[in-house]
């Protein structure tokens, strides 16, 4: 049975493997490497072999804020806290919305809206999964979920991508056949109202009045966009390993049908572009469908940027199951 321990080391060891062959081309990481299956040099931000990137530092960024106990104030806060120490790498939508985000100021719905509405890149998604390892369940997990994205990200593609994703983990966990399990992610997805949810929670933005009108405008649209692309997931198609969110959903979904840990990650890491966000979604559904972990990747793995909460020198596999147990029923 998966646990949400084995679920952090999962997608943790599945960005660090990816972190060398971000944004190089397939030609190059052949030509370099050959075929991975150990952590390699090369990182364009620095990262070393076996060093979790932005990726898995957000997931504990959000599992820590869970921790304080005082709901989505403590995410941000964390999050915000995360931003503050300097990591080597930060995506530009979720730079902007933790650098804005303030007491009545969602940062999330303020990006978007700075963006003219277009803007959704696979930052939310990289770490909804902290949402299911902090232990929440049914209607609450896609409630939160929702909530937790739009922090960073409120476009509804990646609110949407995100309530199927973890919805997605919770049935994958309960040992629901693949593509029944992505079924019955879809099915969550469509019934949660996540309008009138992020508008309950302060997250749409009210000082920013055409936000709410424009996700409204764009909900029906992106649910669609995810089921097809769910779906082309489950036919093992993938368009592409940019850092669009649906092209990282589907991307995940089709490489995370295969029989080993390592025949799934493989194929993210060797393709470059995204390398390290597809490969860390694909290891949280790894870690879901309860996948081990080749033992060599677990040793030398481990998060080397340091944030308040986050001590130097803790070893990712040694401090993930206090970090998760402090983070459950939150």
């Amino acid at each position: 049975m998966p646990d949400a321990t084995s679920t952090l080391l999962s997608l943790s060891a599945a960005d660090a493997l990816g972190a060398a062959t971000e944004f190089k081309t397939p030609e190059a990481i052949h030509a370099r490497y050959g075929m991975i299956d150990s952590y390699q040099p090369g990182s364009v931000f620095g990262f070393a072999p076996g060093e979790a990137t932005d990726d898995s530092q957000m997931v504990v960024a959000t599992l820590l804020g869970y921790a304080r106990r005082t709901g989505h104030a403590g995410v941000r806060h964390a999050l915000r806290e995360w931003l503050d120490a300097g990591p080597p790498d930060v995506g530009a939508l979720t730079g902007s919305a933790l650098r804005r985000a303030a007491p009545g100021l969602d940062g999330g719905a303020w990006a978007w809206a700075a963006s003219g509405h277009h803007s959704a890149g696979n930052g939310g998604l990289m770490r909804v999964a902290a949402v299911w390892i902090a232990g929440f369940r049914g209607g609450a997990l896609a409630r939160e979920s929702a909530v937790v994205t739009a922090l960073t990200h409120a476009d509804p593609r990646c609110v949407a991508a995100s309530v199927f994703f973890t919805a997605f983990l919770d049935a994958l966990a309960a040992a629901m056949p693949y593509a029944q399990a992505a079924t019955a992610g879809l099915d969550v997805m469509d019934r949660l109202d996540s309008r009138s949810v992020l508008i309950e929670a302060g997250v749409l933005g009210i000082d920013l009045r055409d936000t709410a009108a424009a996700y409204a405008a764009g909900d029906r649209a992106a649910r669609a966009q995810v089921r097809s692309r769910v779906r082309s997931g489950l036919d093992g198609h993938v368009t592409s390993q940019s850092g669009f969110v649906l092209d990282t959903l589907e991307a995940a979904v089709a490489y995370g049908r295969a029989e080993t840990w390592l025949a799934a990650i493989q194929p993210a890491v060797m393709q470059g572009d995204d390398s390290d966000t597809v490969a860390c979604v694909t290891g949280a559904v790894l870690g879901a469908r309860g996948m081990e972990v080749p033992g060599g990747l677990i040793g030398p793995l481990r998060l080397g940027h340091t944030w308040p909460g986050w001590q130097r020198g803790w070893a990712c596999a040694e401090h993930f199951p206090a970090l998760v147990d402090g983070a459950q029923h939150a």
